[in-house]
């Protein structure tokens, strides 16, 4: 305004003073008797110009502020967003909980995990993988409440932070959220699964919520059942003493005390050890001895299977020269180490160093289902390896004789729930009997697990079950021992004068 009024006086001051006498002093022309109107125009369109100046840089410079603090505002909506789903990002969940943490209410925190969700890419795709975090994305923030916030956190983790209420209220919440997620769909015939851990700020103790949290989803993810967890303060404990395990097993695989044990597979026709099982065993000191349920979840937890895998299969190879020709090995992997063409082409090149003796990979028959066509292609470059593939477990799962034939697979074990009751349970006897004959039928060879005893023994021969496998025959031993096995007749006084030989 002030600018205005300047340029307006000295408008006034230059066309009723000052022009006449620059005009004489520079020896120019000048006419005293300009009109007034024109004096006039002249001061109002200099002022006029001036504003206009004046006005439309104010307006440029105001619409270039307000797209510079939209933008900044955008850029930090999109800092706190993540970008493929929409919701909250960890930048985003970081903030809240410090605010919350600020304000000193009380509030829940849920952290939702994907079960499995490498197996939903790797088996479906990446875009299937996306479609499923979406998908979540959408029913958190659907179901979320005013006072909920819903956050990604990690590549297949979740977090939503509510008001405070009561713990019961929240479980339920999470149990909801747990069962219409398994509405979504990660595959053809598969549905999302998710881990969920809840921790409340006033009772996380030491703790701090967010590592509450964790461990209760921690525990949710060990528990098959529910995959729901409380954060309890036991918690803590037990998570410190997993996180030492992990530790001394990894070193146990660093320092090889992870060592094959070999358990004799024995034909039920002729009474002769036709093979081992390759099993590990643990053996942190003298006389010590850890059995792999303890230890073979960690190490799948840790990515070391195939590391364990590569080695316990070279130390048997390298004891198998001596050994009669024709034995051969079973050593179990996973479907999705199948799927990886490292490891079976390594399983081959050691394989190719053993001539007289033959590999076979046993698959748990419950993961059967996973096994994509790729996997199946793999089977088949394995056959043409001289490798085979056995259905372990069978009976556990829901596969069925076509799937099998399928895959290629022409062995299987029947699961050793069936074996150990077959004589005592009519129902097992029978569901045994069908299988036995229906596998002769297809020239499917079986081996059964779990003979403890000579009167199972005696009913499976009685039946042409082609192999059995159980502590009748001879416990685990260390691999050094397996040798002893196949020059003794230990194995063959189980048979005595019930032997039936082969037609």
């Amino acid at each position: 305004m002030l600018n205005i009024v300047t340029i307006f006086l000295l408008s006034t001051l230059w066309e009723y003073g000052l022009e006449a006498q620059i005009s004489v002093l520079l020896g120019l022309g000048y006419s005293a008797d300009f009109e007034t109107s024109e004096r006039l125009r002249f001061i109002l369109t200099s002022s006029a110009f001036a504003l206009l100046a004046m006005i439309i840089p104010g307006l440029l410079i105001g619409r270039l502020i307000r797209k510079m603090l939209a933008a900044e505002k955008n850029a930090l909506r999109l800092a706190d967003t993540d970008e493929l789903t929409g919701v909250g990002n960890r930048r985003a969940f970081s903030a809240r909980i410090a605010q919350l943490e600020a304000v000193g209410q009380p509030y829940f925190l849920t952290l939702l995990d994907i079960n499995d969700f490498k197996s939903i890419n790797d088996l479906n795709g990446h875009h299937q993988g996306d479609a499923t975090l979406i998908s979540l994305a959408g029913l958190l923030a659907e179901a979320a409440g005013p006072e909920t916030h819903v956050f990604r956190i990690g590549g297949d983790e979740f977090a939503m932070t509510s008001g405070g209420g009561q713990p019961e209220e929240a479980v339920r919440t999470a149990a909801t959220l747990r069962q219409r997620a398994a509405e979504i769909r990660t595959g053809p015939d598969t549905m999302l699964g998710l881990s969920v851990g809840v921790a409340c700020s006033t009772c996380s103790g030491s703790s701090g919520v967010v590592r509450a949290a964790d461990l209760a989803m921690y525990e949710a993810k060990r528990d098959k059942t529910l995959h729901l967890a409380h954060f309890s303060p036991d918690m803590e404990q037990r998570f410190l003493q997993r996180e030492k395990l992990e530790h001394d097993v990894t070193e146990a695989i660093k320092s090889h005390t992870i060592v094959p044990f070999l358990q004799p597979i024995v034909s039920l026709q002729t009474g002769r050890i036709t093979g081992f099982e390759i099993l590990a065993r643990w053996i942190p000191g003298p006389g010590k001895v850890i059995a792999p349920a303890v230890f073979i979840p960690v190490v799948e937890k840790l990515g070391l299977m195939d590391t364990l895998t590569v080695e316990l299969l070279q130390a048997v190879v390298r004891i198998t020269p001596g050994w009669p020709a024709g034995l051969h090995l079973s050593l179990n992997i996973t479907p999705e180490q199948l799927l990886n063409p490292v490891l079976t082409d390594c399983l081959s090149g050691i394989m190719r160093q053993a001539a007289l003796v033959q590999l076979e990979l046993e698959v748990t028959e419950q993961n059967v289902m996973t096994i994509s066509e790729e996997a199946r292609r793999a089977i088949r470059a394995l056959r043409d390896d001289g490798i085979g593939v056995v259905l372990d477990d069978f009976g556990t799962g829901y596969s069925n004789m076509s799937v099998l034939l399928g895959l290629g697979i022409t062995r299987i074990k029947i699961d050793r729930s069936f074996i150990s009751t077959v004589v005592s349970v009519s129902q097992q006897q029978k569901v045994v009997e069908t299988l036995l004959a229906l596998c002769q039928e297809l020239k499917v060879t079986v081996t059964a697990e779990g003979i403890e005893d000579a009167i199972t023994l005696e009913w499976l021969q009685k039946r042409r079950c082609d192999y059995g496998q159980g502590y009748l025959f001879s416990r685990p031993v260390p691999a050094d021992r397996a040798a002893a096995l196949l020059t003794t007749a230990s194995v063959q006084a189980c048979f005595t004068d019930k032997l039936i030989s082969a037609p």
